[in-house]
C-alpha cells in the first residue's frame, strides 16, 4: 500500500525539448508494461493538444535587414492579438481604440506578405523576408518544477510487490535500455523516494525526542548516569520490531516510525519506575547488588501488568483487519514488538547495567571514605602523642 497518496512509481523527465521528451517518455512507458508485469497502468502526463503554427525566425536575415527578435514580436503580436492605438472619451468614460486584424484573416493563417516590419535600413520589410511557418501539436499543459519543464511517467504496483525493490528493477531497466542524453535529465521520484525522505526526517524527530526525554530525566534524577541506564533499552527494543515484522513478513513503512515515537514513551515510563525504585532502596542504606534484586522483584508485578494490558489492548488493531487497520495496524505491530522485547530488558538488563555503572562509583565512594577514616585515624594517633608528651616533658 503506497502511504504517500501518490504513484508508486515516478520517473520525471527534465528536457526543454517536449518532443524528444515526449518520444523518450512514451518509450519508457512500453518499457514498464512489456518488461515488468509488476507494474499496472504506466502513463505520461504529457498529452498531445490543439493543433499549433510556429513561426520561426531567421535571425541572420532577420539582423541583416536591421530587425531585432523584440521588435518583430511586437508587431505579430498586434497583427494577431491587438494593440491600442488611443483612447475615445464618450459621457465621461475612456474606451480603448484596438487595432487589430479582421476576424476573418486571424481565423486562418496570416499572409506573412501582408504583414510588414519597419527597418531604419531597409524601410518596411514583410515578414515573408525572414519568416516561415511550421505546423504541429501542442500540448495542453506544460509542467515546471524548480524552474524546468518536467514530464512525468507514473505507474502503479501489483497488491504486495514491495516499493523498494520495484523502485531498483525500474532503475536498473531504464539505465540499461534507455541511452543517457545530454539535453535530457532522468529522476526517480515516487512513494519509495518520498518515504526514504520522511523517514530521514522522522529518524531526526525521534532522536530530538531521546534528548528531550534524557534531558528532562537528568534534571529529575540530577543525574548523567540514571538517564543512560534508562535510555539505553530504547535501542534493544529494535530487535523486537524487527523480529516481529519478520514474523508477519510485511515491509517497513512511515508508520513504523511514528509507533517508535510511541514506544519511546512507554519504555522509558518503565525504567523511570525501575530506577527511582532502586535508588530510593540505596538511600535507605541498601547494599547496591540487594537493591538491584528487590528492585526488579518488587516492580516485576506493576510493569508487567501495564505491559500485558497494553499488548493485549493493541493486539486486535494490529492483526485483525478491518476498515483503516493498514493506518493502525503497523503503529500497534511496532508498538507491540518493542514494547514486549523492551520490558524484558527493563526487567533483566537494566538492573544488570545499573549494577555495573554503580558498582564502579560505590567503589570509588568505598576507597575515598577508607582514605578519609586512615587519615582521621592519623589525626587522632598524633593527638594522642602531642598529648602524651605534653603530660610527660
Amino acid at each position: 500500500m503506497n502511504m504517500m497518496g501518490g504513484s508508486e512509481v515516478d520517473i520525471v523527465l527534465r528536457t526543454d525539448n517536449l518532443v524528444k521528451g515526449k518520444a523518450l517518455a512514451e518509450r519508457i512507458s512500453a518499457l514498464l508494461r512489456e518488461r515488468l508485469p509488476d507494474v499496472t497502468e504506466p502513463q505520461v502526463d504529457l498529452k498531445d493538444g490543439l493543433p499549433q503554427i510556429e513561426i520561426i525566425l531567421d535571425r541572420e536575415k532577420m539582423y541583416a535587414l536591421g530587425l531585432n527578435a523584440y521588435t518583430v514580436g511586437n508587431e505579430i503580436k498586434a497583427a494577431v492579438d491587438g494593440i491600442v492605438a488611443t483612447r475615445y472619451k464618450s459621457g465621461g468614460k475612456d474606451y480603448d481604440v484596438l487595432l487589430i486584424l479582421a476576424e476573418a484573416d486571424r481565423s486562418t493563417k496570416p499572409a506573412l506578405d501582408q504583414i510588414f516590419i519597419n527597418s531604419q535600413m531597409a524601410g518596411r520589410v514583410p515578414l515573408s523576408s525572414f519568416v516561415h511557418y511550421e505546423e504541429g501539436t501542442g500540448p495542453l499543459t506544460i509542467r515546471r518544477e524548480n524552474q524546468s519543464r518536467v514530464i512525468h511517467i507514473t505507474a502503479s504496483a501489483k497488491p504486495g510487490v514491495r516499493v523498494n525493490t520495484l523502485q531498483a528493477r525500474v532503475e536498473a531497466l531504464i539505465t540499461a535500455e534507455i541511452p543517457m542524453e545530454e539535453d535530457v535529465i532522468i529522476e526517480y521520484s515516487g512513494a519509495n523516494s518520498e518515504m526514504l525522505k520522511l523517514m530521514t526526517r522522522f529518524v531526526l524527530i525521534c532522536i530530538v525526542a531521546i534528548f528531550l526525554n534524557f534531558g528532562t530525566m537528568a534534571s529529575l534524577f540530577e543525574s548523567f548516569r540514571d538517564p543512560f541506564i534508562i535510555i539505553f533499552t530504547i535501542p534493544l527494543s529494535f530487535i523486537g520490531i524487527v523480529a516481529i515484522y519478520l514474523l508477519t513478513n510485511e515491509p517497513f513503512n512511515i508508520l513504523v516510525l511514528v509507533g517508535l515515537l510511541v514506544l519511546i514513551g512507554i519504555i522509558t515510563n518503565n525504567g523511570i519506575v525501575l530506577v527511582d525504585y532502586t535508588n530510593l532502596l540505596r538511600k535507605r542504606g541498601i547494599p547496591l547488588r540487594e537493591a538491584c534484586i528487590e528492585a526488579a522483584g518488587n516492580r516485576l508485578r506493576p510493569i508487567l501488568m501495564t505491559t500485558v494490558t497494553t499488548l493485549f489492548a493493541l493486539m486486535p488493531m494490529a492483526f485483525f483487519p478491518g476498515e483503516g487497520s493498514e493506518l493502525v495496524a503497523p503503529i500497534s505491530k511496532t508498538v507491540l514488538g518493542g514494547l514486549s522485547f523492551g520490558t524484558l530488558m527493563t526487567l533483566f538488563l537494566m538492573p544488570t547495567i545499573y549494577f555495573i555503572l554503580n558498582r564502579r562509583g560505590d567503589e570509588r565512594a568505598a576507597r575515598a571514605e577508607a582514605r578519609r577514616e586512615r587519615i582521621a585515624a592519623g589525626l587522632k594517633r598524633k593527638d594522642a602523642k602531642a598529648q602524651v608528651q605534653e603530660a610527660n616533658p
